[in-house]
């Protein structure tokens, strides 16, 4: 796996349950994905905390900011997830580990209440982060100098303040030193085997080096892929990665 950096992206009924307000519970990379078993997760809905906290360290804590958040899943079997962020109006989580396949339900209790959403829990939901709005890539690069194979950071996107300054930076592919990069998204880990996952940048498929989990943030997945040469001039493209049958968002890189 290649060595990554820090990447702000956390800036950032069928269980008989009463339901006090409606919330969605979708990926945390991307409203329009779902949730897999360990996967990164996100409830949205009015006053589900008290106040706004983030975790501060791994593992994620079971309880933030005064609120727990349960998952009972198809097989009946309840589990505390442990949470990443939490406020009036969201709550990031990541789905239990063991969470069984199915239909299951997430409970959340802010102390003084408590209200249930249900999602479907599939084998991977494959989605990216992006930096903002515009969908700028959240991912990471490196130059791998030949024959030393030393390797040297490559700016991916640059931010003045805030996560809607982002921008993508454009990549020079390099001809005698190639350039690998790193998207980071949710989802993915489940996958059946590597041949079954394919990248698409711009309008060309990439086979990747490595898809699965990142090892510095709990649910967290990575997938790695060289720049092919064949790109150089594309200027800005988007990104997808499909996982055994499933295509996730897009997001945006930028390649000279």
């Amino acid at each position: 796996m290649l060595q990554t950096s820090a990447v702000v992206f956390f800036c950032l009924a069928a269980f008989g349950f009463a339901q006090s307000r409606q919330i969605a519970i979708t990926s945390a990379a991307a409203a329009n994905a779902g949730v897999s078993f360990e996967s990164l997760a996100t409830a949205t809905g009015p006053n589900l905390a008290a106040q706004t906290a983030a975790a501060q360290a791994l593992p994620w804590p079971t309880a933030l900011g005064g609120v727990t958040v349960q998952v009972q899943d198809s097989a009946s079997v309840t589990r505390s997830a442990g949470i990443l962020f939490v406020s009036p109006g969201q709550i990031n989580f990541q789905i239990p580990q063991g969470t069984a396949l199915g239909t299951a339900a997430v409970t959340i209790n802010n102390g003084s209440d408590a209200t249930t959403g249900i999602v479907a829990v599939q084998t991977v939901a494959p989605a990216l982060f992006s930096l903002n709005s515009q969908g700028v890539a959240a991912a990471t690069a490196v130059r791998m100098t030949i024959p030393t194979r030393i390797a040297s950071p490559v700016p991916v996107f640059q931010c003045v303040d805030t996560p809607a300054s982002c921008r993508v930076v454009p990549i020079d592919s390099g001809v005698d030193a190639p350039v690998y990069l790193s998207f980071f998204g949710t989802g993915i880990r489940g996958r059946s085997s590597l041949d079954h996952v394919s990248v698409m940048i711009g309008n060309m498929a990439v086979a990747p080096l490595y898809a699965g989990p990142q090892s510095q943030f709990g649910g967290l997945d990575q997938v790695n892929v060289p720049l092919p040469l064949s790109l150089r001039g594309a200027g800005e493209v988007n990104v997808t990665v499909t996982v055994d049958g499933l295509t996730s968002n897009a997001v945006k890189i930028s390649v000279l």
